[in-house]
């Protein structure tokens, strides 16, 4: 995945849209034996691949704002990795999450502020490891300059493909602030939430 090009419009919009507040608990479930089982919710903050809200590179927090999100996303990459979602052992992490700059694309009125439609924040976005990577899409671009600190966001609120009504948060390590906080419910994963 390639950094997105300069985009000064795009920067202009993200200025100029309103940063609302986000509190509440969120989710991650992960399938996995011994490796996922011994994590601690601080290697969740170690992912820096490429993800539907950023391109490589970028230091973020992938999290479901509902247990039945969070299960539809493992069930997808249980599968897509060869296993059965009904058999897989899965690991729940649960945090209470306020943050206090979140840019809530939910919001039918905020997406057109940053010129970004449903369809493209639910679009297939994993390229083919056989071909050049594409451009960054649309919701890569919007994560990528977040993380750059334009817009002054910490966190992108956004519909999840995986369930419908479901949303997903991607939270941007290098833009926390003080007033920020992600407090885990558990140091390891659990068999079920909290």
């Amino acid at each position: 995945m390639s950094i997105p090009a300069d985009d000064p419009e795009l920067q202009t919009a993200l200025r100029a849209t309103p940063a609302v507040r986000y509190v509440g608990k969120a989710f991650r479930a992960m399938p996995g034996g011994d490796v996922v089982r011994n994590l601690t919710f601080e290697h969740l903050w170690a992912g820096s691949g490429e993800g539907r809200c950023n391109p490589s590179g970028v230091g973020r927090l992938h999290l479901s704002a509902e247990k039945k999100t969070a299960l539809a996303e493992f069930r997808y990459y249980a599968a897509k990795g060869g296993l059965d979602p009904d058999l897989a052992e899965s690991h729940e992490f649960a945090a209470e999450v306020k943050l206090a700059r979140v840019l809530y694309l939910t919001d039918g009125a905020t997406r057109r502020l940053v010129g970004i439609t449903l369809s493209q924040i639910l679009a297939d976005w994993e390229s083919d490891p056989l071909l050049p990577p594409p451009p960054p899409t649309r919701l890569q671009s919007i994560g990528y300059w977040i993380s750059k600190g334009h817009g002054n966001f910490s966190a992108i609120l956004y519909p999840a493909r995986r369930r419908s009504r479901g949303r997903n948060l991607v939270i941007f390590k290098g833009r926390l602030g003080p007033s920020d906080s992600i407090s885990p419910l558990s140091k390891h994963p659990t068999r079920s939430w909290p």
